[in-house]
């Protein structure tokens, strides 16, 4: 499968990781990417599949990475990105594509504005909650 294109929020996170960047922060960097893809791909009407990087191990993989750096944010990293995330919720019927959207606007947006590393940490900790109603296979597996 070819590689997919950087996503911008993921050139921004890997400037505000320390360096190097050990195994751990490259393969999430790539799952990154991957979701960024399919989200893309849901945003315009198509289907996100197993590319989507939702199976149990990449969920797994991105809560153990997330969960290290929940205390790097603050109330005003929240406050940033909700702005961004919470835009979709207000929609009548908000389709699959709805979500998608807020994702990859919030996340271009985030990166443009040069948003600090807390709020790329929070913005990561909430997407795996949407993610996970986007993406519903795993029964057992509860949104972070």
């Amino acid at each position: 499968m070819p590689r997919p294109p950087r996503h911008a929020f993921t050139a921004a996170l890997r400037r505000a990781l320390p360096r190097p960047l050990d195994t751990g922060a490259e393969s999430y960097l790539r799952l990154l990417d991957r979701r960024f893809a399919a989200l893309a791909r849901i945003a315009n009407g198509g289907a996100g599949g197993a590319q989507a990087g939702m199976q149990p191990s990449d969920r797994a993989r991105a809560r153990r990475y997330l969960a290290a750096r929940k205390a790097d944010w603050h109330d005003g990293d929240e406050n940033l990105v909700r702005g961004y995330l919470d835009r979709w919720e207000r929609a009548a019927r908000p389709s699959a594509a709805e979500p998608a959207r807020a994702l990859l606007d919030g996340a271009s947006a985030l990166a443009a504005i040069g948003a600090p590393p807390g709020a790329l940490w929070f913005f990561l900790w909430e997407m795996e909650s949407v993610l996970a109603s986007l993406f519903p296979a795993d029964k057992d597996e509860r949104p972070c």
